[in-house]
């Protein structure tokens, strides 16, 4: 992602295909075109735009104004570029003239000299104070051919206490949205800046590419510059922004906790009512709630399970309409893979561009690849290794629909798009472990090798990435096997030479440098025990389980077991390698998700390894006694901090630019942000926003760790673990102090944001929420500019990763005594829903929501906890059903007592598999059962390590997906 490097950058909105075809990328090549009733190439989804911010904005009353500039006059302007300024009667909003700028040339600067902001228009102010106003208001007429978006920017200038622009670009408020062959009304809400001593204020546009195309031109006209006053958008802090209710705009889960939250209610009760009916569904109480974040009202309707769209009233306070369902993510789920088929490079995306890069590539010797394809990664163009994350997240999806035979539309959308990525990443390799990586670009081509505007960089063997793109070829092999064997068998291959090059590579590689939020040896031994479970699934061959099964001891090395005695009791986090001498987090690419991804798949793979204890026991650590125990903290939103951080790792920034991400790092900022974190003990605080600098936005970090919780929730089958993971995502569409989604076209109140060159993206998510300063509260103003509120695929690749953990019902499936024709009742323990199938020829199957049910055929019983999109096998035939319980007791310090109470027919074997435990009994016992008895297991255990929380699971008849877990602390 080039966010430093693309400082000023501005441009473009979406156009209609006419513009687009006079562009200079359409020439040469063929187009991959996608499938469509018509042969053409699908147009991308276009937003409901009366449910952004934008239009709320320009329908705001306005209680005062004062007119900057009616264009009458030009001598209080200057202007600067390739081009001319003038006044015009040509276009005019309003009285005799307007603002003319023109370029001469309609193409980019790419020379160093000016590709950024080609033509800058500046009105002087001779130092005014503008604290009476809050909101910039401008109209602008268009006449452009040749771009296929528009866009301007505005830049505020203040020399008072606070000088504006800053180096966090508070003041910038960039990829403003342009009509072509209209007027656009451009309105900036101003209230967060300083503005004492405004002495300038900038409007700029740039061009997107370097070689005109006959007929391309380039006239924007500018008129109605005012300051206004009107009731400023609530943009920083914990508070529910006055007035609203905050909520999920994509809806509930039906099994889900669902709760809203506001801050200025008077009502003392609310009522869900039903959008297609009118009934009031549910009246409840309104709960005042104090937490470490302030005092709130709490609207929790848990009780309602009934799918449907309703809305929240609370007094004369009324919310959108929102969905409860199993179904609550799909909506989202589609506009991502809209998002990732709007950002495809190197093919015609309509209205967007045409056939691109076809001139950007990598080198290694005399050899070169044109690295076209894949994905653009973020508002400007370049391609990066992004592509991977998103191609796994993709198939990874693929393949629990695949295996539960669900929702076939999306399964196959999913595949044709992880097919896309899969191209890009088999074509890019040399075949020698040699492989771009992708290349930094930032504007349109001509397609022509050989001239300026070329793109190109050297090949690298690096064992991490080699890892990365071994670890998606193998998925893609698994998957695509039946349905496209001669694609997965290239796969498998590419994926066996890649893997052999990592391993080559690592054993030669140096350790990672410890800089501070950069790549690190956990990231990189991760992504590597990964591959090779991959391998070990798609091959079955040892080499592959022995190079997981040594990184997934490393894994384990690298995390933190004791319970630290700080005001906080946790334990269960990562350091950044064996080593453990500094901790695991990110500030911009999340990755906090792999440790826990490689652990969950060497259980799956190696359920019988002496290990899986281990591996098992350091999800449960890091799920239940870091992410559920931090994520209280932050109630009611229950949104998951950061991280932990120490004042050592000031250490850990560069004095130099050796990461453009921390360009702009300050070892007093750092340890500032730091201790506006709660303080945990010693030198050791936990940041709610990660500790950052000019890269700014915390949607990839929570998304990851996000996913990190779900995958636990999903090996743990940890019903409170998938419920909090809801709730992260709840908090990206709507949950939040703003009551605002920042999914673009998803739910309610999204703003435009910083999309340069393709305009705006149906489901695009940005950089995310970030800190003013060196505060560690939320902060979303209104003006769009990077890394904040830029477009991002990394973002868009894990909510698809996320969703193929929390999007859709349980699948349940079993088996039944053939003979036995009473139908399968199963019900859900707390709220008495239920639900029957009949067996057919002894099989079930059933949808369920996330919960706790009992499940009942004729005489048989058991229980089961299902959670989202997970797939269950019960046994519920007379004399192979068991259901059991298992309860703990603390005896004598250091002792604990587990019981195991059953239910069932015949005989059967109880197992223990404990970490931190030592017992008196065997690890295996047998039970004996009849229909009118129960039976009871007992094991007396010694915790071995006062100070490490103990993790034992219990297996029925050595069945591990039976198993039931518990842990605890030594008291």
């Amino acid at each position: 992602m080039n966010r430093g490097l693309l400082r000023r950058k501005i441009n473009p909105r979406q156009a209609g295909l006419s513009g687009l075809l006079a562009f200079g990328v359409l020439l040469g090549g063929v187009c991959q075109r996608l499938s469509a009733e018509d042969g053409s190439p699908r147009q991308p989804m276009q937003a409901k735009l009366e449910d952004g911010a934008e239009y709320r904005w320009l329908n705001k009353k306005v209680l005062d104004s004062r007119v900057l500039d009616n264009m009458e006059d030009i001598s209080t302007w200057s202007f600067k570029g390739e081009g001319d300024m003038a006044l015009s009667d040509e276009y005019k909003k309003d009285g005799q003239h307007s603002l003319r700028i023109r370029s001469t040339f309609s193409v980019a600067r790419v020379d160093g000299g000016g590709e950024w902001e080609d033509l800058i228009a500046t009105r002087k102010f001779p130092s005014e104070d503008w604290r009476k106003y809050n909101r910039i208001s401008l109209w602008v007429y268009a006449d452009v051919a040749g771009a296929p978006a528009l866009a301007a920017s505005l830049t505020l200038h203040n020399e008072g206490a606070h000088i504006l622009p800053d180096q966090y670009n508070e003041g910038r408020n960039e990829s403003l949205l342009l009509n072509n062959h209209a007027w656009t009304h451009l309105v900036w809400e101003i209230a967060p800046l300083d503005r004492d001593k405004v002495t300038a204020i900038d409007f700029a546009y740039s061009l997107p590419k370097m070689f005109p195309d006959p007929g391309d031109h380039t006239t924007l006209y500018i008129d109605q510059l005012e300051l206004q006053t009107v009731d400023p958008d609530h943009v920083e802090g914990w508070d529910v922004a006055a007035g609203k209710i905050a909520f999920s705009h994509s809806g509930y889960t039906v099994g889900a906790s669902k709760s809203a939250i506001a801050s200025d209610l008077t009502a003392r009760e609310f009522s869900v009512i039903d959008e297609h009916t009118g009934k009031v569904i549910l009246t409840r109480p309104v709960e005042e709630k104090t937490a470490s974040l302030g005092k709130y009202q709490v609207l929790d309707f848990s009780e309602l399970r009934h799918p449907g769209t309703y809305r929240i009233r609370a007094g004369s306070k009324l919310t959108r309409p929102f969905r409860i369902g199993d179904d609550a993510w799909s909506d989202s789920t589609w506009k991502a893979l809209n998002f990732m088929y709007s950002e495809r490079c190197g093919t015609v995306i309509p209205g967007i561009h045409g056939i691109c890069h076809q001139d950007d590539y990598s080198i290694h010797g005399d050899k070169r690849i044109v690295v076209n394809g894949g994905y653009h990664d973020a508002g400007d163009l370049t391609a990066t290794g992004n592509v991977t994350g998103m191609t796994y997240a993709l198939f990874s999806y693929v393949d629990r629909l695949q295996q539960q035979q669900e929702d076939p539309a999306l399964r196959n959308r999913l595949t044709e798009e992880a097919k896309w990525g899969l191209a890009w990443i088999l074509k890019t390799s040399f075949g020698d472990g040699y492989r771009t990586t992708g290349q930094l670009i930032s504007y349109w081509t001509n397609g022509i090798m050989g001239d300026a505007d070329d793109r190109f960089g050297q090949a690298v063997n690096d064992p991490e990435w080699n890892f990365r793109v071994a670890a998606v070829e193998s998925l893609a092999a698994r998957v695509l096997k039946d349905s496209d064997p001669e694609l997965a068998n290239r796969s498998l291959a590419t994926a066996k030479d890649d893997w052999k090059y990592a391993v080559e590579g690592l054993k030669k590689a140096a350790p990672k440098p410890e800089v501070y939020g950069a790549q690190d040896e956990l990231e990189r031994i991760s992504f590597g025990a990964i591959a090779s479970v991959g391998l070990f699934r798609a091959t079955g061959e040892q080499q592959y389980a022995d190079e997981a099964m040594l990184l997934g001891n490393l894994i384990l090395q690298s995390q933190e077991r004791k319970l630290q005695p700080w005001s906080v009791p946790i334990t269960g986090y990562f350091y950044t390698s064996p080593e453990r001498k500094n901790l695991f987090h990110r500030f911009h690419i999340g990755q906090e998700e792999q440790p826990l991804i490689a652990l969950s798949e060497l259980c799956r793979a190696f359920p019988d390894n002496p290990s899986w204890i281990k591996w098992y026991s350091a999800i449960v650590l890091h799920s239940q006694y870091y992410q559920q125990a931090v994520a209280r903290l932050d109630a009611p939103y229950d949104v998951l901090p950061a991280g932990i951080y120490s004042e050592s790792e000031v250490r850990l920034l560069p004095n130099s630019e050796e990461w453009r991400p921390l360009r702009a790092s300050d070892r007093n900022s750092y340890l500032e942000q730091v201790h506006t974190g709660l303080h945990l003990g010693g030198d050791y605080y936990l940041r709610r926003f990660p500790v950052w600098f000019n890269f700014r936005g915390n949607s990839s970090v929570l998304l990851s760790e996000t996913k990190a919780l779900s995958a636990a929730a999903q090996i743990r089958n940890n019903l409170d673990a998938d419920d909090l993971a809801q709730k992260q995502a709840q908090w990206l569409t709507g949950r939040n102090p703003f009551s605002a989604s920042i999914m673009y076209g998803e739910g309610y109140d999204w703003t435009p944001l910083y999309s340069v060159r393709s305009g705006q993206l149906v489901g695009a998510l940005p950089v995310g929420v970030e800190t003013r300063g060196n505060s560690d509260a939320p902060y979303w103003p209104t003006q769009i500019c990077w890394t904040y509120k830029e477009v991002w695929t990394q973002p868009v690749g894990e909510w698809i990763w996320l969703m193929r953990d929390l999007n859709g019902s349980a699948v349940v499936r079993g088996m039944t005594d053939k003979g036995n024709h009473d139908p399968v009742v199963v019900r859900n323990s707390h709220t008495g829903f239920s639900k029957s199938v009949t067996a057919s020829d002894g099989a079930f199957r059933i949808l369920l929501p996330q919960g706790n049910y009992t499940v009942q055929h004729g005489t048989t019983h058991t229980t089961l906890t299902a959670i989202s999109g997970k797939t269950y096998d019960l046994e519920l035939r007379h004399d192979k059903a068991l259901d059991f319980t298992v309860t703990t007791q603390a005896e004598d310090p250091g002792d604990v007592t587990l019981r195991v109470s059953t239910r069932g027919v015949g005989q059967h074997r109880l197992s223990i598999r404990a970490d931190n435990l030592a017992f008196k009994e065997a690890e295996q016992q047998a039970v004996n059962l009849s229909t009118q008895t129960s039976g009871e297991v007992v094991w007396h255990a010694h915790i071995v390590s006062a100070d490490t929380p103990w993790v034992a699971v219990i297996v029925p008849d050595d069945k591990l997906d039976g198993r039931k877990e518990v842990t605890g602390v030594s008291h």
